[in-house]
């Protein structure tokens, strides 16, 4: 894998994705590391939000204690495009796609992985999941309640704005 992304070159968060990518790339047919890293890399110099590291130590605290932590096998969905949106996730470690369904076609869109907030968009009252997510890999994330997102975002003002951020990010073409 040719992604120009050294080791450390970058920080531990794309340090950590480098290595993951790297044994993704063997592991999950459907992964393509050499695109996600590129991404990765593109998103770092960009100065893109990666949620989970961005959130400060008493953010971070609260998300974890408010949630619960959750295994998905491969080929789990994590979320399905039509349904109730009754929480959000944070992948921990391990990768997912992000589907559409196009006249019975699967369309995949991108994929996510660690640190990576995802379902925030379904948290309006009465939403739906515009998307579908499926584990390429062992996904570990953390599940929270819309109830209790809604109760953190209120408790600590600064967390809105990471995800504006974020979904800033993702309609710009950052990943």
């Amino acid at each position: 894998m040719s992604t120009g992304i050294s080791p450390g070159e970058h920080g531990d968060v794309l340090h950590r994705l480098y290595q993951q990518g790297k044994r993704r790339a063997t592991q999950v047919p459907e992964f393509d590391a050499e695109k996600v890293m590129g991404r990765a890399r593109a998103a770092h110099d960009a100065g893109a939000v990666n949620f989970w590291t961005v959130l400060n130590p008493a953010e971070r605290s609260a998300f974890e204690s408010a949630a619960r932590k959750q295994a998905f096998a491969p080929g789990t969905a994590l979320m399905r495009e039509g349904e109730h949106a009754d929480a959000v996730m944070v992948i921990l470690d391990g990768w997912a796609k992000v589907c559409l369904d196009e006249d019975g076609r699967e369309r995949v869109i991108t994929e996510r992985g660690p640190g990576d907030l995802i379902g925030e968009s379904g948290t309006v009252p009465g939403n739906v999941r515009s998307a579908t997510m499926i584990a390429l890999d062992t996904v570990q994330a953390l599940v929270m309640r819309t109830e209790d997102y809604t109760a953190l975002i209120a408790d600590f003002p600064g967390v809105p704005d990471l995800v504006k951020k974020q979904t800033y990010d993702r309609r710009t073409g950052r990943p």
